[in-house]
C-alpha cells in the first residue's frame, strides 16, 4: 500500500515537472515569436520608408516632365493659332475679292438677261395679241354657226315633242276610257256582289233570329214546365202537410167519438168534427177572391212610380247582364249567350238571387239587348 502511494506521488511529481517544463517551453516560444515579429516590423518599416522616398522622387521627376511637356504644348498651340489666324485673314481677303468679282459678273448677267427677256416678252405679247384676235374671230364664227345649228335642232325637237305629246294624249285618253269602262264594270260586279251578300246576310240574320226565338220559346216552355212541376210538388207537399197537421190536431176528438158511436149505435150519425176544419179550409180562399174583385184601380201616381221602378230594374238588369257577359272567359256575344242554355240558366239564377227580381224580366231584358245588338 505504501509503495502504491509512493508510486502515485512519484507519478504526480513527474506530471507536475512535465507541466512546468511545458509552460517554460511555451513561454520561451512566445518570447521568440515576439522577437521575430518585432524584427519583421522593423524591417517592414524600413522598407516602407525607402519605398516612400523612392515614390516621392519618382513623382517629383514626373511632375517636372509634365510641366516641361505643358510648356511645349502651349508654345505649339500658340504657333498654330498664329498660323490659323494668318490663314483665315488671307482666305477672307481672297473671298472678298472673288465675291466682289462674282457680284459684278452676276449683275452684268442679270442686266443682259433682263434686256433679252423684255425684248422676248414684247415679241410674245405682240404674237399673242395677233393670235387672240384671230381666235376671237374664229370663235365668233363658230358660235354663230353653232347658234344657227342649235336653233334648227331645237325647232326639230319641238316638232317631235309636239307630235309625241299628241300621240301620248291620245293614248292616255284611250287608256283612261278603257280603265273607266273596266272600273264601271267592276263597280257593277261589286254592287251586285254586295247586294247578293247583303241579301244572304239578311236571310242568315233572319234565320238566326228565328232560331233564337225558337230557342227562347223552348227555354221559356221548359221554365214554365219546371215551374208547373214545382207548383204541383209544392201543392202535394202542402196537402200532405195539411193532412198531417189535421191528423195531429184532431186526433183526440176522433178517439173520443169512436166510443160514443159504440155506446149509441141507434142514434143518427152526426157529421164528424173533422169536416169542419176542412170546410173552413175550402171556404178560406173566398175572401181573397172577393178582395181581388173589389180592388179599386190604382191612381196615376202609383202607375208612374211603378214605371220608374220598372225602368230602374231594367237598368239594373241591363248593367248586370253586361257585367256578366264581360266576365265570361269565352268572350262571347249576346247572341252566343242567348243560344247557350246553360249560360242563360246561370245568368237567370244569379240575377234572381242578386237583384231579387223575376227571372222572366231578366230574360226579356236579355232578348231586347240581343235584338238591339
Amino acid at each position: 500500500m505504501a509503495s502504491l502511494m509512493q508510486r502515485f506521488a512519484e507519478a504526480r511529481q513527474q506530471r507536475l515537472q512535465e507541466r512546468t517544463e511545458f509552460l517554460t517551453t511555451c513561454e520561451r516560444a512566445k518570447q521568440e515569436r515576439e522577437q521575430e515579429f518585432q524584427t519583421q516590423a522593423e524591417a517592414t518599416a524600413a522598407y516602407l520608408a525607402r519605398a516612400t522616398q523612392s515614390r516621392l522622387a519618382w513623382e517629383q521627376g514626373r511632375q517636372a516632365i509634365a510641366e516641361n511637356a505643358l510648356l511645349a504644348r502651349q508654345v505649339e498651340i500658340q504657333n498654330r493659332a498664329d498660323q490659323v489666324s494668318e490663314y483665315l485673314q488671307d482666305l477672307n481677303t481672297s473671298r472678298s475679292q472673288s465675291a466682289a468679282e462674282d457680284s459684278e459678273e452676276r449683275a452684268q448677267a442679270v442686266r443682259t438677261r433682263t434686256f433679252k427677256t423684255r425684248s422676248q416678252l414684247k415679241h410674245i405679247h405682240k404674237a399673242r395679241l395677233r393670235s387672240g384676235i384671230a381666235a376671237k374671230q374664229s370663235r365668233q364664227q363658230i358660235t354663230q354657226e353653232r347658234a344657227a345649228l342649235t336653233a334648227m335642232q331645237l325647232e326639230d325637237i319641238n316638232k317631235e315633242r309636239l307630235a309625241s305629246a299628241a300621240i301620248a294624249t291620245q293614248q292616255r285618253c284611250a287608256e283612261a276610257a278603257t280603265r273607266a269602262n273596266t272600273v264601271a264594270s267592276q263597280l257593277k260586279e261589286i254592287a251586285s256582289q254586295r247586294l247578293t251578300q247583303s241579301q244572304q246576310d239578311g236571310e242568315d240574320r233572319s234565320q238566326e233570329f228565328r232560331n233564337l226565338v225558337t230557342n227562347v220559346q223552348t227555354f221559356l216552355s221548359e221554365i214554365n214546365a219546371q215551374r208547373q212541376s214545382a207548383a204541383e210538388t209544392q201543392t202535394a207537399q202542402l196537402l200532405n202537410f195539411r193532412s198531417s197537421l189535421r191528423d195531429s190536431v184532431w186526433a183526440g176528438d176522433r178517439a173520443a167519438s169512436i166510443p160514443a158511436a159504440k155506446q149509441a149505435p141507434q142514434t143518427e150519425a152526426e157529421p164528424p168534427i173533422l169536416n169542419k176544419p176542412v170546410k173552413a179550409e175550402k171556404v178560406a180562399p173566398a175572401p181573397v177572391a172577393a178582395t181581388k174583385v173589389t180592388e179599386t184601380p190604382k191612381p196615376e201616381t202609383k202607375e208612374k212610380e211603378t214605371a220608374k221602378e220598372t225602368s230602374k230594374n231594367t237598368g239594373k238588369i241591363e248593367q248586370f247582364v253586361a257585367d256578366y257577359v264581360s266576365q265570361l272567359s269565352t268572350n262571347s256575344s249576346l247572341l252566343e249567350v242567348v243560344n247557350d242554355r246553360d249560360t242563360v240558366r246561370d245568368l237567370l239564377a244569379q240575377g234572381a238571387n242578386t237583384l231579387k227580381v223575376d227571372p222572366s224580366d231578366i230574360l226579356n231584358t236579355l232578348l231586347q239587348m240581343a235584338e238591339g245588338s
